[in-house]
C-alpha cells in the first residue's frame, strides 16, 4: 500500500481505500459466521453474498442521503478527467460512508450519469429500493437464521431479498442499454462518453453482472436444497386445511 503525505496529511488512493473496506467487510463477515454456528449452515458463497448485500445497502443509503455531494464529486472527476480509484484522498476516507461517496462518484462519472444528474430521481429510486428490499431483507434473513428455531422466516426473507435483487438488476440493465440509444439521455453514446462494443468503454457497468448472477445462483441453490422442505410445508398446510374442515363438519 502506497501512503503519501500531502500538506502534512496522510493520503491514499481510491483502490487502496476499496481494498481496506473489502478486507474489513471480509473479516467482520467471517467473525460473525465463526461466532454464530447457525450461519455456518448457509452455503458459504450465499452467506458472503448476503453480507455483501447488507454492506451495499448501507452504501446505497449514504448515496441517497448524500446525493448532492456525490454528484459534485462526479462532476469534478469528469471536469478533471480523473478516476476515483487513482485519485488520492485523506486517510479518513477508509470509512464505509466515505467509501460510498468514492464508489458512486466514479460510477456516476464514468458508468451511469443518471447517478449524478439532479433532473430526475431514477438513480435514487433504484438504490433506495435495493437498500430496503435487498439489504434490509438480507439482514432480516440472517437475523432469523441466528435467533429463530424455525427456518421458514429465513427462507421467506432470503427469497424476497434475492428475488427483488434479481428483478431490480434486470430492469436496471435493460433500461440503461435503452438509454444509450436515446439522444436525450445523459447516457447516450457520444464521442465524449462512448460505450464501445458491449459497453467496453464503460467497464464499471460490468459490476452489475454480480447483482444478476449471484441472486440467481443463490435462489437456484436454495430451491434445489429445500425442495423437500417446501413439499413438507405444503403437505402440512394441506393437512391443517383438511383437519379444520373436518372439525367444522363435526
Amino acid at each position: 500500500m502506497d501512503i503519501y503525505f500531502l500538506n502534512k496529511m496522510i493520503v491514499i488512493n481510491g483502490i487502496e481505500i476499496a481494498i481496506v473496506n473489502l478486507l474489513i467487510y471480509g473479516i467482520v463477515s467471517y467473525a460473525f459466521r465463526k461466532h454464530f454456528r447457525q450461519l455456518q449452515t448457509i452455503n458459504i458463497i450465499s452467506y458472503y453474498w448476503f453480507t455483501f448485500t447488507i454492506l451495499t445497502g448501507f452504501w446505497e443509503f449514504i448515496f441517497v442521503t448524500n446525493y448532492k455531494c456525490v454528484s459534485s464529486q462526479a462532476m469534478n472527476l469528469i471536469t478533471n478527467q480523473e478516476h476515483a480509484w487513482t485519485k488520492y484522498y485523506p486517510l479518513s476516507y477508509i470509512t464505509p460512508w466515505k467509501m460510498s461517496e468514492i464508489f458512486y462518484a466514479e460510477y456516476g462519472a464514468w458508468a451511469d450519469r443518471e447517478y449524478m444528474t439532479t433532473s430526475d430521481d431514477w438513480s435514487r429510486v433504484i438504490e433506495s429500493s435495493h437498500a430496503f428490499f435487498c439489504g434490509l431483507f438480507s439482514m432480516g434473513a440472517l437475523f432469523y437464521k441466528v435467533f429463530s428455531k424455525q427456518n421458514e422466516e429465513f427462507l421467506i426473507l432470503m427469497s424476497v431479498s434475492m428475488g427483488a435483487q434479481l428483478m431490480n438488476s434486470i430492469l436496471y440493465i435493460f433500461n440503461y442499454i435503452y438509454q444509450t440509444h436515446q439522444v436525450y439521455s445523459v447516457n447516450y453514446n457520444t464521442t465524449s462518453f462512448p460505450t464501445g462494443t458491449g459497453l467496453i468503454y464503460r467497464p464499471f457497468m460490468y459490476i452489475n453482472l454480480f447483482w444478476t448472477l449471484m441472486p440467481t445462483i443463490t435462489l437456484c441453490e436454495y430451491i434445489w436444497k429445500y425442495d423437500n422442505n417446501f413439499y413438507y410445508i405444503k403437505k402440512k398446510l394441506n393437512y391443517n386445511k383438511v383437519r379444520s374442515w373436518s372439525l367444522v363438519n363435526e
